[in-house]
C-alpha cells in the first residue's frame, strides 16, 4: 500500500499546492511515484463545452472516460460526494498520495501555518507529522520545518507508515 498524506491549512492562499509542488518534485527525484488527490469544496468542471465528451455528458451518459496512449480521464457525475477512502482505493501503483484539503480526515497530515495567514493549529497533535511554516511556532513537539525544505519532509513522508483503512 502507499503512503497517504494530507496536506492542510486553514483557509486559501496559506501555501498547501505550493508545498505539494515542491514535494512532488522532491519526491519524484528519489525515484517515487506520487499521485495526488484534491478537494475541492466549490466544485468543478474540467469538460468544456462543445467537446466530444461535453457532448456525451450532456446527451446523458452518467460516466464519460476520455483515453491516450499517456493520459486518461473519468468524469462521473455524482448523486453525492464519492469518500475519500474509495478515491485512495482506485489509485494503483504509486508510492505515495498527497491529499489536499479533507482537513477532517483521518490521515496523518503536514499542515501549512503562514505567518499573517494562519490563525492557529487545526490539526489534532496525534494527527500531525510536521508544520510547514515561514516562521518558527512551538506546537506541542510537532516538528517544525520550514515550508520550503522539501528535502526534510519528504524524509518525515518517507518515515510514514503505509496508509492503513480505517
Amino acid at each position: 500500500m502507499p503512503k497517504v498524506i494530507n496536506i492542510i491549512g486553514s483557509g486559501s492562499n496559506v501555501g498547501k499546492t505550493f508545498l505539494i509542488e515542491g514535494l512532488i518534485k522532491e519526491l519524484t527525484k528519489r525515484n517515487l511515484k506520487v499521485a495526488t488527490i484534491k478537494h475541492d469544496v466549490h466544485g468543478f468542471d474540467i469538460d468544456k463545452e462543445g467537446k466530444d465528451t461535453y457532448k456525451h455528458r450532456k446527451a446523458g451518459a452518467e460516466t464519460v472516460i476520455i483515453s491516450s496512449k499517456n493520459r486518461l480521464a473519468m468524469i462521473s457525475e455524482l448523486e453525492e460526494e464519492t469518500q475519500l477512502e474509495d478515491i485512495i482505493n482506485m489509485i494503483n501503483n504509486k508510492d505515495i498520495i498527497l491529499v489536499e484539503g479533507y482537513k477532517k480526515s483521518n490521515l496523518r497530515k503536514i499542515e501549512v501555518f503562514r505567518n499573517e495567514i494562519s490563525k492557529e493549529i487545526i490539526s489534532p497533535k496525534e494527527k500531525l507529522i510536521a508544520i510547514a511554516s515561514d516562521i518558527d511556532i512551538n506546537f506541542e513537539e510537532i516538528p517544525v520545518i520550514h515550508k520550503e525544505d522539501y528535502k526534510s519532509l519528504a524524509d518525515l513522508i518517507e518515515k510514514e507508515k503505509d496508509y492503513i483503512k480505517e
